[in-house]
């Protein structure tokens, strides 16, 4: 799976104005990136692309210095169920 990074997303697919999935954020001034949408086109669902865009997500973190927020459901959800994996890129409140 070759996984892009655009403006302010990381997604796959051919056409970055239509991909077949994509993780879209908002960075701000604080080097954190606030995860605010992960979609996958409906005939790719259940194949762990989700997944795929969020660990691309978190080595552009850790790469870079920054920190993930996960406002998205979908996110805030695996950084529950997978603390140990992300620990180290989820932006945690001084």
């Amino acid at each position: 799976m070759d996984i892009k990074h655009g403006t302010n997303k990381f997604y796959f697919g051919d056409d970055p104005q239509n991909p077949d999935g994509e993780l879209t954020y908002l960075p701000d001034d604080m080097n954190k990136l606030v995860i605010d949408s992960v979609v996958v086109n409906k005939d790719l669902r259940g194949q762990g692309l989700g997944d795929v865009l969020l660990d691309a997500a978190a080595d552009y973190a850790r790469e870079n210095n920054k920190k993930l927020v996960g406002e998205c459901p979908f996110v805030a959800k695996r950084f529950d169920e997978f603390p140990e994996k992300y620990k180290d890129v989820i932006f945690a409140e001084a």
